[in-house]
């Protein structure tokens, strides 16, 4: 299907990029493309120009929007062990908020003096935005050259972090990287295959579960914990493929409470002798039954809220629902963190801690 097609795909993108050349292409009239919608509750998406760019200019060097105040925006980092892990940190408030994330995903860039001990920026030092669009839930992404200049070990991270963090964004589903104006088909270093637009379900921090048969697997996104210094921890997803099943919600459960391989620098909160006792997706509600096994944190009074934390990540995460209840032994749970006598609903942001 790709020999076919090969002549008209070259055409097109020589096609694209002439337009890009003459400035009327993609990221020129900003009339072609949808504003950005910050994750809630924030509300300035409304101000947002609609490639994500300072309104003076369509492509990068534009001049700086205002700062007004700051806002919590989510970039990805990688820790010390390579995971790719999202962290929210407080960035002085713009129009470009797409382009802004990116931007702090670069070494050697503004997120240098932000970074928690052992982390580091995940893009290539000098990589520029020099634009962005998003229409129709699709976020083209064009970088500048440096972006291809950086080891190969880093390629599968990078495309889970600029992925990620541009579909932290409610109306961006997927994204398309460019380089210079050219549309990737393939990573530059790794060769590492691009589709035509890459999304969530390629995962993040992929692994196989022990047992399952690659082409017949079920994919589950876990969040499990790494140690930031003696008293802190950060949650770090795990898309682990699972053997096939139906009942994706049981399954991440299930998978959270096996924990992190064996090998891992990773951990689990949640106690190893916890049993699922039931669990069931209606709509966008999860409803999970698990033993009293989790209520054996602080002298076995109440649930570690990191357990908790990690649930309803995990659950919103691997089945799309928005909220989760949470029962034990049948009884809704009451914790000084969480209170499951109703629906507790995903965390805005994660891993929020001050440096």
């Amino acid at each position: 299907m790709m020999k076919i097609h090969r002549i008209g795909t070259i055409t097109a993108v020589l096609g694209v990029s002439a337009l890009l050349l003459s400035g009327c292409g993609l990221f020129g009239p900003e009339k072609e493309a949808t504003s950005i919608d910050a994750p809630p509750p924030q509300s300035e998406a409304a101000q947002n120009t609609p490639n994500g760019l300072p309104p003076t200019d369509g492509t990068a060097g534009g001049a700086e929007a205002a700062v007004t105040e700051s806002v919590d925006r989510t970039v990805y980092l990688l820790d010390a062990n390579g995971f790719v892990v999202p962290f929210t940190l407080t960035l002085p408030k713009t129009e470009g908020v797409a382009k802004q994330v990116l931007t702090y995903m670069v070494k050697g860039g503004p997120v240098e003096s932000l970074l928690p001990n052992g982390f580091s920026a995940v893009l290539p030092e000098g990589t520029e935005v020099k634009g962005l669009v998003i229409k129709d839930g699709l976020a083209t992404v064009d970088f500048s050259k440096e972006f291809k200049t950086y080891d190969s070990k880093n390629e599968k991270q990078i495309l889970d972090a600029v992925t990620r963090a541009l579909t932290e964004f409610a109306n961006v589903k997927r994204v398309q990287i460019w380089v210079n104006g050219t549309p990737l088909t393939e990573m530059p270093v790794g060769s590492t295959p691009i589709s035509s637009a890459l999304d969530r379900s390629l995962g993040i921090n992929l692994e196989l579960a022990e047992g399952a048969v690659p082409g017949r697997t079920t994919s589950v996104t876990v969040y499990f914990q790494g140690q930031l210094d003696d008293k802190r921890s950060y949650f770090v997803p795990v898309t682990r493929l699972v053997p096939e099943t139906e009942n994706v919600a049981k399954a991440a459960v299930e998978e959270l409470i096996k924990g992190p391989k064996d090998d891992s620098p990773l951990f689990s909160s949640l106690l190893r002798t916890t049993r699922v006792l039931n669990v069931k997706q209606e709509n966008d509600l999860v409803t999970v039954d698990l033993s009293s096994d989790i209520l054996r944190y602080d002298d076995g009074r109440e649930a570690n809220p990191e357990a908790l934390e990690s649930l309803v990540l995990s659950l919103t995460e691997s089945t799309g629902a928005k909220q989760v209840q949470l029962l034990v032994e049948g009884k809704p749970l009451t914790s000084g963190t969480y209170d499951f006598t109703k629906p507790v609903a995903r965390p805005v942001h994660i891993n929020t801690m001050q440096f």
